[in-house]
């Protein structure tokens, strides 16, 4: 778990070099005030004391070995090859609700399946909008998928359905996956959603145990006990690079459902699955198998010239040696760390909007303590966090100087990653943290 506090955002004023070096010279009689990391100061505070020091960063990434993925608002779905970090693709397990219980769907032999189809509200996406091919099966774990509060599902986890039977019907395993679409429901405009035809088979099947097996349909956990929910993937095989995206989905939204349309007696009618309230997860695979990103990760050193962040595998670290190094007796007034991206604008594969930055538990292997948020700018190209307070603890003895852990702020429900500029980039801009500090 990440624990969450509050996190204050500071400015400055700054100056030139230019400037400052003349500022040295009229306030050499003041007392001494240290500078890590920059060159440029508020006049203001010059006038109190003068230096300069230098300051190092080391980093690198580090991947996270299990990420909970249950019931998290957005669920992932599709595949592409990413230039940098590999293949990604995500599946959906997820139980349905029945919407009507103990439902009566009178004499079956008047009614004909007109269709069964399973729609999928879009919450956006990470990639390319295009086609994918499509694949729904029925889960058949024995046990199925666990509602209990304790049970947990991480990014590698899975229950067993029935792959030897695709429910998606002949000729509709490719689809259109695009947020952006317009999707038109019996005649009207509906939410933008993902519209999957199933075997109508499957249907009838259905609605004949609802007249045969009634206890099923007569409670939410019999009906979950009776169809215990779907298994979607894509089946796309081997990408190019560059090609394909991963669709985000919104599976509490109300109309995110499976729906029975049929007619009966030269009446249309439908009946409805629900996945709001039931429990899903996401299997995610993410391969950096044979990338720099992998590289990286074996051995850490490499991180001083780039380092990688991605949602649901891994996470880029930022150790601050230096810092242990400020006299005990400073008062920080400003901590400011700029770390810089590399991304070409326009390309699909955008940098995560904003970051999670947290620091490792000692006390607690595996645990994060959250210091706050930074949202990437498109301009300059970095995020940019105020760490005054967290600065000031480690100098005061409070928390120990451990790695700063730098995590797309939806870490647990998107593809979002970041290449990082290290501190040896041949790229123009570098990491950096600068620290004004009074000695006292």
């Amino acid at each position: 778990m990440i624990n969450k506090h509050s996190f204050e955002w500071r400015k400055s004023i700054v100056f030139s070099a230019t400037f400052l070096l003349f500022a040295l010279v009229l306030v050499s009689c003041k007392k001494k005030e240290n500078l890590i990391g920059t060159n440029t100061i508020d006049q203001n505070d010059l006038l109190s004391s003068a230096g300069v020091d230098t300051f190092s960063l080391i980093t690198y990434t580090k991947v996270e070995d299990s990420t909970i993925t249950k019931d998290n608002l957005v669920s992932l779905l599709g595949s592409y090859n990413d230039p940098t970090f590999g293949q990604v693709s995500g599946e959906i397990f997820t139980q349905l609700h029945i919407e009507q219980l103990n439902p009566d769907f009178g004499d079956l032999s008047t009614v004909s399946i007109d269709s069964f189809v399973m729609g999928l509200v879009y919450a956006g996406l990470y990639g390319k909008a295009g086609n994918q091919t499509i694949e729904v099966f029925e889960i058949d774990d024995a046990n199925g998928i666990s509602s209990d509060d304790d049970s947990i599902y991480y990014q590698f986890s899975s229950v067993l359905s029935d792959v030897a039977n695709n429910l998606v019907l002949p000729g509709h395993e490719i689809v259109n996956m695009d947020p952006n679409t317009t999707t038109i429901i019996a005649g009207e405009e509906a939410t933008a959603q993902l519209r999957i035809h199933l075997d109508t088979n499957k249907a009838r099947t259905i609605m004949e145990d609802a007249a045969l097996l009634p206890t099923s349909f007569a409670s939410t956990d019999a009906f979950t006990e009776y169809f215990k929910g779907l298994h979607i993937r894509t089946a796309n095989g081997l990408q190019s690079s560059g090609e394909g995206g991963v669709m985000y989905f919104d599976l509490n939204n109300s109309t995110t459902r499976l729906t029975i349309y049929y007619t009966q007696d030269g009446t249309q009618k439908e009946f409805d699955f629900v996945c709001t309230g039931a429990t899903h997860f996401n299997k995610v695979d993410m391969v950096n198998t044979g990338t720099r990103v992998q590289d990286v990760i074996d051995n850490t050193s490499f991180g001083q010239s780039e380092y990688y962040a991605q949602a649901l595998k891994s996470r880029a670290m930022v150790e601050m040696p230096s810092v242990s190094d400020i006299p005990s007796n400073a008062v920080v007034h400003s901590a400011i760390m700029k770390l810089s991206v590399s991304h070409q604008t326009g390309v699909e594969y955008e940098p995560a909007g904003a970051v999670s930055v947290a620091r490792e538990d000692p006390d607690n292997p595996g645990q994060l303590i959250a210091l706050g948020n930074a949202v990437y700018s498109s301009f300059s190209k970095q995020y940019s966090f105020d760490l005054r307070f967290h600065v000031q603890r480690i100098i005061d003895g409070e928390i120990e100087n451990t790695p700063l852990v730098i995590s797309p702020l939806f870490y647990n429900s998107s593809a979002d990653r970041i290449i990082f500029n290290g501190t040896e980039t041949i790229n123009k801009t570098k990491p950096s943290l600068r620290i004004l500090y009074t000695e006292f």
